[in-house]
C-alpha cells in the first residue's frame, strides 16, 4: 500500500510539472552538474560526494542495490540509470517512472552520457559546452606529453589487500587507459578483451611494464604500503626504477567531468619533470 501511495503521489508530481533528476552513480552526479542541472538534483546515491552540494541531497541507496521507494518518494520526473547487472532499468519501466540508461566505462561514454542527458533534460548546449570543454583540456595534457618518452604503464584498479592476488586491471577499453594514453604512456594490458580483466602477478611480470599505478588512495602512507606490497619483485622494471605509484581515487576513480584532473595527476606521475 505504501508503494502504491509514493507512486500515485509521484504521477501527480510529474503532472504539476518540473524537472526533477535522480542520480544512480557520482559519475552521473558529477555530469549533471557540470552541465549546470545541480538544481534540479534531488536525489544520488550514498557514494556521490562531488561537488560540496551533493553532500545536502537525500540519497537513494548504492549503484548496485537502489532503494526504489525511496525513488519514488523524490517524485523524480528523470532517473539517469547507470548501465548495470541489476533490476533498476526493469523496475522503473514497471513503476512507469521516466529514466534514461548511461555507460561510463570510458571517455567516449562519458561524453556520450552527457548527450543523452543533455536530450533528455532539454540541455542539449550544456551537454555540448561540457564535452568541448573537457576535450579541451585533455588535448592540453596531450600536448604537454607530446615528444616524450612513451613509457609503458599497468593500471591496477584492485588487488586483495596485502597481496599481489586478485588483482584487476585497466584494459585498452577502459577510463584508466584513456588517461594513460592522453598522459602520453602505453598500456600494457590494452589488448584484453574486457575492460577490466582480472590479471595474475605472471602476468605482470611478464609484460613487465616501466610504471606502475595502483589505485588504492594517497598520502604517504598509502604510498609506502603499495610499494611495500610490489617491492620483492625486482625483476619488474617498475620496481627496479623505483617507479610504483598510489593513485588517489576521486577523478581518478570516476569517469566524469574531472577526466582532465586525472589525467594530470597521470601525467606527473609519468613525467615527474613537468609539475611546476
Amino acid at each position: 500500500m505504501r508503494l502504491i501511495l509514493l507512486l500515485l503521489l509521484t504521477l501527480n508530481a510529474w503532472a504539476t510539472g518540473g524537472q526533477r533528476i535522480i542520480s544512480t552513480a557520482p559519475s552521473i552526479t558529477e555530469t549533471l552538474f557540470a552541465m549546470g542541472l545541480g538544481p534540479r538534483v534531488v536525489g544520488v546515491t550514498i557514494y556521490c560526494n562531488y561537488p560540496a552540494e551533493v553532500l545536502k541531497l537525500p540519497r537513494i541507496g548504492t549503484l548496485l542495490k537502489a532503494d526504489v521507494e525511496a525513488i519514488i518518494a523524490l517524485h523524480p520526473d528523470l532517473v539517469v540509470v547507470l548501465k548495470q547487472p541489476n533490476q533498476l532499468a526493469e523496475q522503473l519501466t514497471r513503476l512507469h517512472i521516466p529514466y534514461i540508461e548511461v555507460q561510463n566505462q570510458n571517455l567516449d561514454g562519458v561524453y556520450a552520457a552527457a548527450r543523452s542527458i543533455g536530450a533528455a533534460a532539454n540541455a542539449g548546449a550544456a551537454a555540448e559546452r561540457l564535452i568541448h570543454s573537457m576535450q579541451s583540456e585533455l588535448q592540453a595534457v596531450a600536448r604537454l606529453a607530446a615528444g616524450r618518452p612513451k613509457l609503458s604503464v599497468a593500471f591496477i584498479v584492485g588487488h586483495t589487500a596485502g597481496r599481489l592476488e586478485g588483482m584487476i586491471a585497466g584494459s585498452g577499453a577502459s577510463y584508466f587507459s584513456d588517461l594513460i594514453n592522453t598522459a602520453g604512456g602505453t598500456n600494457v594490458f590494452s589488448d584484453a578483451v574486457t575492460p577490466y580483466p582480472k590479471i595474475s602477478l605472471e602476468e605482470v611480470i611478464s609484460r613487465n611494464p616501466e610504471v606502475i599505478l595502483e589505485l588504492s588512495g594517497e598520502g604517504p602512507v598509502k604510498q609506502e604500503e603499495v610499494v611495500e606490497v610490489w617491492s620483492t619483485h625486482r625483476t619488474l622494471k617498475a620496481v627496479a626504477a623505483g617507479r610504483v605509484y598510489a593513485i588517489p581515487p576521486g577523478p581518478t576513480l570516476i569517469p566524469g567531468p574531472r577526466a582532465p584532473e586525472a589525467a594530470r595527476t597521470v601525467l606527473y606521475l609519468l613525467h615527474p619533470e613537468l609539475k611546476r
